[in-house]
């Protein structure tokens, strides 16, 4: 009592029985034990992970699961560091240790190796500011609640808890704006590319959209229903006044020029500006990921398509985030391949689902911009694992990516431009025809014009490939046919065991002498399904002298009823089909070719001559002849009549 005498002042007069009776624990603290300062941190600690977590819940509510873990784990940090304020106890911390340590591991998870029960933490992330400063508000308060339970010491002051208090205050403001929003921060090289961060704020229109906005800028994007956060640059001007089409764009890429983006028609000064220093942002920025290893430590993983010359690592946990054209947020990065390296080309940064003519997209950069999406792909596993069929169905993985509008942004040079699409299937589906797209290489529009002539380079299947050189090709066909091998070689290698392809019904015909053996699948042959490399009709080995036989090439093969001179022109000269009209074979479930049809037209009795199927092969190894070569001799079949037998001497040595 007398460590109360400030409030009461003590005289000899009193006595043990006159002096009031306080309470020294007006607040309800156990009064058998002292309050432990360490346990009061733990509690500060805990309430500004909560505080994080709370604000970030709001940013993830495209996942409404991860978004409701976010909530209830604020809300347990919030009442076990509230509790460990206001009633120090060992089981208070206890809890605080229990909610936290949860809350640390679960956060550890994700940045090792994700979680993949839980959508949206799937794949691991890199930690980022927000995330980590909360992360360690958490280790803070584990660690301080431990000790309180091992040690108490001392009665709790305010004094005690200022300078903690001031700590995590400054820790955890600025996190749950970070973490709130999708503010992001460059190196101090950024205002040597001629842009500043300095003047940066948010608006927000009437659309609920969200805009990033930089000095200068006083407009926000216009006509969105849906919740977008823009990272948005430049002056103001009517975007009402974009048109659709632009006569003179696009223009041949060079990163090493000054940006050139004047004078197209219907772009206003904002979108241009805009369009402008994305592409000094992402010179500056996407550089950090030239090594793939740097971009799979950070979440990327390759889908796949190597073959294609183009490879795309894709980050899955940015696709479905609410922000749009941030370089130092790429969902995709692009890679030019030569043989083992790879080299990084630019950006595919990818919307969440929309249509790909929605004006948040549409107006941003206007006519410069084609964006576009890939409804057609079949994906397995994170892998392009074909194409759909004339059906629209997958014959492997299914089908997806059709939601999700995408536009590229190349750091090297690109002869269609900056924003330019790949050619062939890998320039996906537009909102408009193909002729009016403004992405393109074939600025006419008119693709039945024949490709530019350029050296031709050989046949190589470890490089990109360029099936360019031909007169008489056209764009198109040359894209449809390099398209083609590159699906080839990016999927059938699943056969490269022949005994594989024996589990799935190949066998093969007894040929094997003639240097080539082909396994042929006879249940394929007829059904709907054409240039597959998940359903081949045929598979061409070379035997080996050890009895183990290398996978060489796919022979594909049209419905037995499909006449010769019917068979698709795909790749204009660079493609020539054939048939074998004159092979006999035995008769049975896995028939052998026994001998050749004599002059008198029939085969000897006992064997049969099949209906003569169009066929072309698809060669994942070079040939001297092209990717598309026949065999020589016997096993060149025949071609249309009046036509010669091609050897494609332009990406070939020729025989």
């Amino acid at each position: 009592r007398l460590a109360h005498r400030d409030r009461y002042q003590y005289t000899p007069e009193m006595t043990n029985e006159t002096v009031p009776s306080i309470d020294p624990y007006p607040l309800g603290l156990p009064s058998s034990r002292h309050h432990a300062p360490g346990l009061a941190v733990a509690g500060l600690a805990s309430l500004g992970a909560g505080a994080i977590h709370a604000a970030a819940s709001g940013i993830h509510a495209e996942h409404p699961q991860l978004a409701r873990l976010f909530i209830m784990c604020a809300i347990l940090q919030i009442l076990a560091g509230l509790a460990a304020l206001l009633r120090g106890s060992r089981p208070v911390a206890a809890a605080v240790v229990a909610v936290n340590s949860v809350a640390v591991a679960g956060w550890m998870l994700t940045r090792l190796i994700g979680i993949a029960w839980i959508d949206g933490l799937e794949t691991r992330e890199a930690p980022q500011f927000a995330d980590s400063v909360c992360a360690v508000l958490g280790a803070i308060a584990i660690g301080a609640a431990l000790a309180s339970l091992l040690v108490d010491s001392g009665v709790l002051r305010p004094i005690r808890l200022a300078v903690p208090g001031v700590a995590v205050f400054a820790l955890t403001v600025p996190a749950m704006l970070l973490g709130g929003t999708h503010v992001h921060s460059h190196d101090e090289s950024a205002s040597a590319a001629g842009h500043s961060h300095e003047s940066e704020s948010l608006a927000n229109d009437a659309t609920g959209t969200t805009v990033h906005q930089h000095a200068g800028d006083t407009t926000s994007a216009v006509g969105s229903t849906t919740e977008t956060t823009v990272h948005q640059h430049g002056t103001t001007s009517d975007p009402s006044a974009v048109p659709t089409v632009a006569s003179n764009w696009p223009r041949p890429w060079d990163p090493t020029q000054p940006i050139d983006l004047a004078g197209v028609d219907g772009v206003t000064a904002e979108q241009q500006a805009r369009a402008t220093t994305l592409i000094q942002e992402s010179l500056l920025d996407l550089p950090r990921w030239a090594d793939t290893a740097t971009a799979v430590a950070d979440g990327y993983f390759s889908i796949g398509d190597a073959g294609t010359g183009s490879e795309h690592y894709i980050k899955p946990s940015l696709l479905l985030d609410d922000v749009l054209l941030d370089p130092t947020q790429p969902e995709s990065l692009v890679y030019t391949v030569d043989g083992d390296k790879r080299i990084l080309a630019g950006a595919m940064f990818i919307a969440s689902a929309r249509p790909t003519d929605d004006p948040t997209l549409t107006d941003w950069a206007g006519p410069l911009m084609q964006w576009h999406n890939h409804g057609n792909l079949c994906w397995e596993n994170g892998q392009v694992a074909g194409v759909v069929d004339a059906n629209g169905q997958c014959a492997a993985g299914s089908n997806s990516g059709g939601d999700f509008p995408m536009v590229h942004v190349w750091v090297t040079p690109h002869p269609c431009g900056v924003f330019a699409a790949l050619e062939g299937v890998g320039a996906g589906q537009a909102a408009v025809p193909d002729d009016q797209r403004l992405d393109m290489c074939d600025v006419s529009h008119d693709h039945t014009t024949p490709a530019a002539s350029a050296a031709p380079v050989p046949y190589d299947p470890t490089k990109p490939i360029d099936l360019g050189g031909v007169d008489g090709v056209t764009l198109t066909q040359q894209a449809a046919a390099e398209n083609l091998v590159a699906i080839n070689l990016i999927r059938l290698p699943q056969w490269a065991d022949y005994r594989d392809a024996e589990k799935a019904g190949f066998h093969s015909i007894g040929d094997g002498l003639t240097g080539f053996e082909h396994f042929i699948n006879w249940d394929w042959i007829d059904d709907d399904v054409t240039l597959n490399p998940d359903f081949p009709e045929s598979l061409v080995y070379q035997p080996q002298p050890d009895g183990s036989r290398t996978l060489l090439s796919a022979m594909f093969m049209l419905p037995s009823d499909v006449p010769l001179a019917d068979a698709p022109n795909i790749g204009g000269s660079l493609m020539q089909w054939h048939i074998h009209d004159n092979l006999c074979f035995t008769v049975g479930d896995a028939p052998v070719l026994a001998d050749i049809i004599a002059s008198q037209g029939v085969c000897p009795q006992g064997l049969a001559n099949f209906p003569a199927s169009p066929m072309i092969h698809v060669w994942i190894t070079p040939h001297p002849c092209g990717p598309f070569a026949a065999l020589e001799g016997v096993g060149a079949g025949q071609v249309a009549v009046g036509e010669e037998k091609l050897c494609d001497h332009a990406h070939g040595s020729g025989f």
